[in-house]
């Protein structure tokens, strides 16, 4: 069982798949080239879901249901990024979280973040089902 408290931390190198300007999809759109908000929110949430791991049985995953997040410091190409998961509280089926990204130049965002334990096969039957209407 999981408890308050638990951490767990996860690096990547940022790389231009994980750049702003991946996101330009029309004429007239620009971002920078520096890390995006939606690249560092997906290595806070793998942070969380491997703080999860110990807690999953067989065909279970957990899923990110809610986020708040603020993106502080931009980061370059190459640069090494951490987010650092924290299980703060335990909310019926919620586990919440308090996530601090950085790099070697300090703190670049933090976000409060809650999953959920579902049966993988049946949210996927769930997400066709949706498609199919």
């Amino acid at each position: 069982m999981l408890k308050p408290g638990i951490t767990e931390t996860l690096a990547m190198r940022v790389l231009d798949t994980h750049l702003a300007s991946t996101f330009a999809e029309a004429d007239g759109e620009g971002y920078p080239d520096l890390l995006s908000t939606p690249a560092m929110l997906g290595l806070m949430e793998r942070a969380c879901a491997k703080a999860m791991r110990s807690a999953l049985v067989a065909g279970h995953l957990s899923v990110g249901v809610k986020t708040e997040i603020a993106h502080l410091q931009p980061t370059s190409p190459g640069v090494t990024v951490e987010a650092r998961a924290t299980l703060q509280s335990i909310e019926g089926a919620l586990y919440w979280f308090d996530v601090v990204a950085s790099d070697p130049a300090g703190s670049i965002g933090t976000a409060r973040h809650a999953r959920a334990i579902v049966n993988r096969e049946q949210i996927e039957q769930r997400a066709a089902q949706r498609r199919a209407v």
